[in-house]
């Protein structure tokens, strides 16, 4: 029941969002013409964009894994990196792609290693988070005045600053408890003290591997960038549309804040939430005519979209590994032999 409502309330708030930003017949054309009158060599470039994205993400994954001790092949991660993409653009709920491609690698995981390997998940969201606070940070404060020369922007750019900066001093607090080694003075009762436990003991170990750590943050910048970059080919495809749209210069200024508001938890891959915040924002700051800046972030959205079909195709073909199938027929075997009489 609980699972029921949330999906109705994110299919209800995704409809609403996007009936908000193109319920006007201006913006229903803008985004007509902007989608039947698209440049498709740049349509192609904003899909290749998305898929360097995917493809150094997978890169910082495996340098992940590889310093827990686990091998995957690339050709699995990234099939699993590709289905939870299709997870979370396609399918509502609390559900989100980390937590599913992290149940498919606990089924590639070698027996013995599960923990690590949900840990190494864990840990490519937060380098991937990092590298967006890095980004965020250095960007916005060279275009401050630019970006905040606007009211309703600055609200924007408030709200990212405040979600980042609460994230990054979550993460800080984790880092000083394992630095200083103060979990076993945490009461055993405090809510989520085993996880902040596991969390210590796994920026130990991906301290001491420094230089792969700081490889996996270098990568995640450059990842992100690509993923700007998605958005900008979107919006040099409708340049032969007619009217003006933003500038690599502003789209790269005001992309790291749109993305991470759009990446809350609200809507299935940020989709109207992105739409909203593209209209509020860059309408104003790059005296756009209506609609350009909203049909920009659905051109967007299509170059990723084409890569979480590609997901699903994944999801649907997809079957654990031989030698999963074997460790886990292992696994089995040993504890229904250690349930036997005189075992």
């Amino acid at each position: 029941m609980r699972k029921a409502l949330l999906w109705t309330l994110q299919v209800g708030l995704t409809a609403g969002l996007l009936w908000m930003v193109f319920h006007d017949p201006a913006k229903q054309r803008a985004l007509r013409d902007a989608i039947t009158q698209a440049d498709w060599r740049w349509l192609v470039a904003g899909v290749c964009a998305y898929g360097l994205f995917e493809i150094l993400a997978g890169v910082r994954w495996q340098i992940l894994l590889r310093v827990q001790g686990i091998r995957i092949s690339w050709t699995r991660m990234y099939g699993l990196l590709m289905v939870g993409l299709f997870f979370s653009l396609f399918i509502p709920g609390g559900t989100g792609g980390d937590l599913v491609k992290g149940y498919y690698l606990l089924k590639e995981a070698p027996v013995g290693r599960k923990t690590s390997a949900a840990l190494s998940v864990v840990m490519d969201r937060l380098l991937g988070l990092l590298g967006v606070a890095i980004l965020t940070g250095t960007i916005t404060a060279l275009r401050w005045e630019w970006l905040t020369s606007d009211p309703v922007a600055k609200n924007y750019i408030y709200t990212g600053i405040g979600v980042l900066g609460v994230c990054v001093s979550g993460m800080a607090l984790a880092g000083i408890v394992s630095a200083l080694r103060l979990i076993h003075r945490l009461p055993e009762k405090l809510p989520g003290r085993n996880f902040l436990a596991t969390l210590s003991g796994a920026y130990a170990l991906y301290g001491r591997a420094w230089l792969a750590t700081l490889g996996a943050i270098v990568i995640s910048i450059a990842a992100h960038g690509a993923h700007y970059t998605t958005f900008v080919c979107a919006s040099r495809a409708m340049d032969m549309s007619g009217p003006r749209t933003p500038n690599a210069l502003e789209l790269y200024s005001a992309l790291p804040v749109i993305e991470t508001v759009a990446a809350l938890p609200i809507t299935p891959g940020g989709l109207g939430t992105r739409e909203k915040v593209f209209d509020d924002m860059l309408t104003s700051l790059c005296e756009l005519d209506d609609g350009i800046a909203p049909s920009i972030s659905m051109i967007g959205y299509f170059c990723i979209a084409f890569w979480g079909v590609v997901g699903s195709i994944f999801y649907l073909f997809y079957r654990p590994s031989k030698s999963e199938r074997a460790a886990a027929l292992a696994e089995t075997t040993a504890q229904l032999g250690s349930k036997l009489p005189g075992a």
